[in-house]
């Protein structure tokens, strides 16, 4: 019987790897059993190091002299992706060396599984596929198929992509050592998926496709490409901006508002007008099929976006410019209120800005899929809850903030009981309602703590929420988002130390205005205590209340 091969086949993956250079006589080269130009190299990978190379010739000698697999790790490979594909030739080899078909086959199937870990270990290490991922990826199959045909359930959707890359036929792909152990039946099922595949995959391949903000921007009519530029029915990306869109039925005028700057384009015209001052494109919309397609570049980047294209996946890729380091903290203060309507709070805009299915939850309170249309969400919460119709309103409503806001008001009533004693609180407001005889002695308890800041943070941080809403509404730019919160954020880090200073300063500010009774209660005692609480210790959003921002000069 022969001889079992090393565990090491497994070990030696996961053992410290070693330092040393690799000497120039043990050099990386193919083994014995295969032609040269079918071995692949890893430049750089760890494989090639004096000891773990030193390994692969040990377990290589003992593959050619008739070693079998162990069992244990059979189902696995890990390590680099050089690693795992010595680990991958190693043990197609050593399946060779079975006699019992099924037993082969198995082995053949444990070498798939080393490829294909080899293959997912260079796509995350290059952040892409490339020639020699393709290569692998042809050579996985092959032993799947070795394995039995029915591994894999669409071999089509699974080989062509590659076949395609390597420029590699049907026939090639059976041009292979090893591949005479799969039967002409099993042959013909596999040329006949990967034909059938084919016409889709090529119409696939040459489909337009418009992401947003890395999220697919669905049409009713797809891109099409004219004089080397991308055009497209311009109301989706229109809608997803944020813009407002009318056309005109007689000239098919389209006119595009969006925080306070006009668009219009006119099929046939190769000029835009912004703004009334002529922009000239370099192809003109037209019309196909009751559609007005317009160049999406000229559409995006007239309205502060950056539209980058990629010839490889025939892809639009439309994003905002962005500023992280001055997001940070504008994301931390709009926070809570973002979180409680749905929104991410570790987005700038709280959604992804083109229509999608989002989890919500019902009347009962379970979670289920809907559709969302974000620019028209942040527009609702504006209009009904703030009474924000437009931009010029919001304007408005953020300067009266900045300036007063809700602080002017308990100023207002500090001023009165600040300087009473609770005796005195007691008889004034012995003769009046319930809510004036809690709400005089919290009042001054607030004042003695906070003094001249009063409730500043809810009023800061609701700003940060409004103009985050109002961005994705399309009442703002991200620019001006960023101009307007910044004396928010100053005036945030002169009067708080830290983001839970804030947010309780926030909170205490929320239930003033509520003239809500807390009782013996804090507010880290209230449901919207929790849910701050819940997110600064959340994995998704706890890093963006970094108390860094709070560090002030010669501490």
């Amino acid at each position: 019987m022969k001889r079992s091969l090393s565990l090491l086949l497994t070990l030696f993956l996961i053992l410290p790897l070693c330092p040393a250079a690799l000497g120039a006589a043990e050099g990386p080269s193919a083994p014995g059993w295969m032609g040269a130009e079918d071995y692949l190299l890893f430049p750089g990978d760890p494989v090639y190091r004096a000891e773990n190379w030193g390994r692969i010739l040990s377990l290589r000698r003992e593959a050619e002299e008739g070693g079998l697999l162990p069992q244990e790790g059979r189902d696995w490979a890990e390590g680099s992706p050089g690693q795992c594909y010595e680990t991958a030739l190693i043990r197609r080899r050593c399946a060779e060396n079975y006699t019992d078909d099924l037993e082969a086959r198995s082995a053949f199937l444990a070498a798939g599984r080393a490829f294909a870990a080899a293959e997912s270990g260079l796509y995350d290490q290059n952040r892409g596929r490339d020639e020699t991922y393709y290569r692998i990826s042809v050579e996985k199959y092959r032993c799947y198929l070795i394995y039995h045909v029915e591994y894999i359930s669409d071999w089509g959707r699974a080989l062509v992509p590659a076949l395609d890359a390597l420029g590699m036929t049907t026939e090639e792909f059976f041009q292979a050592p090893h591949m005479d152990r799969v039967g002409e039946p099993d042959k013909a099922r596999v040329a006949a998926e990967i034909n059938a595949y084919w016409d889709f995959y090529i119409g696939e391949k040459s489909r337009l496709t418009i992401y947003l903000d890395d999220t697919l921007l669905q049409m009713d009519a797809q891109p099409q490409v004219k004089d080397q530029r991308t055009m497209a029915p311009i109301r989706a990306i229109a809608e997803a901006l944020g813009a407002e869109v009318e056309w005109d039925p007689v000239t098919w005028q389209v006119t595009m508002t969006r925080a306070g700057s006009t668009v219009s384009m006119t099929p046939g015209q190769t000029t835009a007008w912004v703004d009334g001052k002529p922009v000239e494109m370099d192809v003109a919309p037209y019309a196909d099929q009751n559609r007005t397609y317009f160049p999406v570049r000229y559409a995006a980047e007239l309205f502060g976006q950056t539209v980058t294209w990629n010839a490889a996946q025939r892809r639009v890729d439309i994003t905002q410019p962005r500023q992280e380091d001055r997001e940070a903290p504008l994301l931390a203060m709009g926070a809570l209120l973002g979180f409680l309507e749905g929104g991410d709070p570790a987005r700038f805009g709280f959604y992804p800005r083109p229509p999608h299915l989002a989890l919500v939850r019902n009347e009962y309170g379970v979670p289920e899929s809907r559709p969302l249309e974000p620019a028209k969400k942040c527009r609702d919460l504006l209009s009904q809850s703030w009474e924000i119709p437009d931009r010029e309103t919001l304007l408005l409503t953020l300067k009266a903030l900045l300036e007063e806001g809700h602080t002017q008001d308990f100023l207002a009533a500090a001023q009165e009981v600040k300087d009473l004693s609770p005796r005195e609180i007691a008889r004034l407001t012995e003769k009046l309602g319930e809510t004036d005889q809690y709400m005089w002695p919290w009042t001054k308890e607030l004042w003695e703590k906070w003094g001249e800041t009063g409730i500043r943070a809810w009023d800061l941080c609701r700003v940060a929420t409004l103009v985050q809403w109002g961005y994705t509404a399309g009442y703002v730019t991200y620019s001006e988002a960023l101009e307007l919160l910044e004396p928010a954020v100053q005036e945030l880090q002169e009067n708080f130390g830290s983001w839970d200073q804030v947010y309780e300063n926030f909170l205490e500010g929320y239930y003033w205005c509520l003239r809500a009774d807390l009782g013996e209660k804090t507010v880290w005692d209230t449901d919207l205590g929790a849910v701050y609480q819940y997110l600064k210790n959340s994995p998704d959003t706890r890093t963006l209340f970094d108390d860094g921002m709070f560090a002030h000069e010669g501490e």
